[in-house]
């Protein structure tokens, strides 16, 4: 076996272990626990959405609802993909630059499952902060609602990116905000499909802001 071969295998569990170890630490807070608890006590699975640059967190406090994510088939996503089966997180693997239309039907077989999805809609690649199509489909084709959540941390490490991504600090406090499901109605098409992205982009700011506003 190559040495770049071991490093590929070493790497996801090394990263796991310092994604733990820093998360033990962290003091949570959680606003609007309710929003998708009503799901969960009504056994119905929910699609959560949350930007790229918030991901590794938000998928290491969503880690026991019983989540796949949709994972890019990048390099990078592979990685992401092993350290998120660390944690028991299954992923569906494309993105809408690749294998997008599959990777969707595959989502909504998960939903159709009751198993809870999760996306982040401006990923892999961004704009940052602007929500691609895939998660409207998902959610228009299961009939499941959409999620928005962010979460920010009052310590943190903000990397030189494309999505300017965050780490936390260890003990660091950290907040969750989930904010109101948001649905998709099966006949949308065209134009008012256009007008959903804007509204779920606008939701998805929301909880961001809230977020980011939490520690000032």
């Amino acid at each position: 076996m190559k040495f770049s071969e071991v490093c590929e295998i070493l790497l996801p569990c090394t990263a796991s272990i310092i994604i733990k170890l820093v998360g033990l630490t962290l003091r949570l807070s959680i606003v609007g626990e309710e929003q998708p608890a009503r799901f969960k006590t009504a056994g119905e699975p929910v699609l959560f959405a949350f930007w790229h640059n918030r991901l590794l967190y938000t998928c290491y406090f969503l880690r026991k609802e019983n989540l796949t994510m949709m994972i890019s088939k990048s390099r990078d996503g592979e990685r992401i993909a092993r350290v998120a089966r660390h944690f028991g997180i299954d992923s569906i693997r494309g993105s809408s630059s690749r294998d997008g239309l599959r990777a969707i039907g595959e989502l909504v077989k998960v939903l159709g499952e009751k198993r809870n999805g999760g996306i982040t809609p401006d990923g892999p690649q961004g704009p940052k902060y602007r929500v691609q199509g895939g998660v409207l489909l998902a959610a228009k084709k299961s009939g499941v609602p959409i999620i928005p959540v962010s979460i920010n941390f009052n310590r943190k490490k903000i990397f030189d990116s494309w999505d300017r991504f965050r780490f936390p600090y260890p003990f660091a406090r950290t907040v969750l905000v989930f904010g109101p499901p948001f649905s998709v109605p099966p006949d949308a098409q065209g134009e008012t499909l256009e007008r959903l992205k804007g509204k779920l982009e606008n939701a998805l700011m929301s909880v961001t802001e809230q977020a980011d506003r939490y520690f000032q």
